[in-house]
């Protein structure tokens, strides 16, 4: 991944804040309402064939009905396209945006011809959607390019679906995602597995911390280095929920989306730990910058708590997917190392080390 993407994804998250959000769910309450209705078709010749009819709701309240299940699939968006292969529906996507590279499979079927590239998730290539014929088009709420494509998709016979993606305010909404993919497709037991798989997981790191009586820490997340925009995540961004669920806080979880913060309120909250995602960014540019701003003076610096993630760890904090656990299992390293363990990744950088 390069400079083009970390910039693509900062503009995909601030968008966030223009678009709103949907409310939170504090308890696993499926966003999609579905419906499912067999219909016998009875002849003398065959036997009885059972269709069945689902309808879900979507991300903004859409009711799609659905008369038989998807075969050509398109996800413009790299957590959809985890979400559809966890669910094992990798023979239906014939489609994905520019950004999917995640599972190994995805890129396998890219190469072989098999999966084409639409473009990015901001510049999606209708003509290159449409010449696929796709029955189903898996879009995201808050995305705008997606939000004004969709009405020339419908009227191609294209269905669409809008799914909560970087709207995601905690682990739950991606829960819902989850569930409106297996309903469309048949395999609500699998979403619902991976589910509680998940929440099982969030749910032992939750105790061994409680067990242990951790301090919490001030965090600071940044989305790409300061001379990019100083921006952060907000208190209802699925970045926040993960930051919570370690016991930090958030000192940008006063803010709502993805806030564009000054450095008198970052001196003012003087984190303790930050976090900084990009791709493509060299550790020692990164620390040559940092060294020449007032977060110098912060506590995260002085301590040499001042963190890059790229590459997986970038992508595995960045996107409401399956591996959200994962997120949550690096920032547990690094946020109380006493109790998990100094974190051994070689995408995650200590800054201050970088020289």
């Amino acid at each position: 991944m390069d400079h083009k993407y970390s910039v693509a994804l900062v503009a995909m998250l601030i968008v966030g804040v223009l678009t709103g959000y949907l409310a939170a769910v504090m308890v696993f309450t499926p966003r999609a309402t579905t419906v499912v209705e067999t219909v016998t078709i009875v002849n003398t010749v065959t036997k009885p064939i059972e269709l069945k009819r689902v309808s879900v709701i979507d991300a903004f309240g859409r009711l799609i009905v659905f008369e038989k299940t998807p075969s050509r699939v398109v996800s413009l968006a790299p957590s959809t396209t985890e979400k559809i292969f966890a669910l094992g529906l990798d023979e239906v996507v014939v489609g994905v945006d520019s950004y999917s590279n995640y599972p190994q499979r995805v890129l396998e079927l890219v190469n072989a011809g098999r999966i084409t590239v639409v473009g990015g998730p901001w510049t999606p290539d209708p003509e290159k959607i449409i010449a696929l014929k796709p029955e189903l088009v898996l879009m995201c709420r808050g995305v705008r390019p997606q939000e004004t494509l969709y009405p020339k998709l419908e009227e191609a016979g294209i269905k669409t679906v809008f799914l909560l993606c970087d709207n995601a305010k905690n682990l739950y909404d991606i829960f819902s995602d989850l569930h409106v993919i297996g309903t469309i497709f048949g395999v609500e037991e699998k979403a619902k597995s991976i589910s509680n798989e998940l929440e099982r997981k969030v749910s032992e790191i939750s105790l061994k911390l409680k067990e242990a009586n951790v301090s919490k820490r001030r965090v600071l997340v940044l989305i790409g280095p300061p001379s990019w925009g100083i921006y952060s995540v907000g208190g209802d961004t699925f970045i926040g929920w993960l930051i919570n669920s370690v016991d930090g806080i958030n000192i940008a979880g006063v803010y709502s989306g993805w806030p564009r913060l000054d450095y008198e309120f970052i001196l003012h909250n003087d984190p303790e730990v930050i976090i900084i995602t990009a791709h493509g960014i060299d550790p020692k540019e990164i620390y040559k910058e940092l060294s020449n701003t007032p977060i110098a003076r912060t506590s995260a610096w002085l301590e040499e708590r001042v963190y890059l993630f790229t590459d997986e760890a970038n992508d595995v904090l960045s996107r409401p997917g399956p591996r959200i656990v994962t997120a949550l299992e690096i920032l547990a390293h690094i946020l109380h190392p006493e109790v998990f363990g100094e974190l051994q990744r070689v995408d995650v950088y200590r800054v201050t080390e970088a020289t």
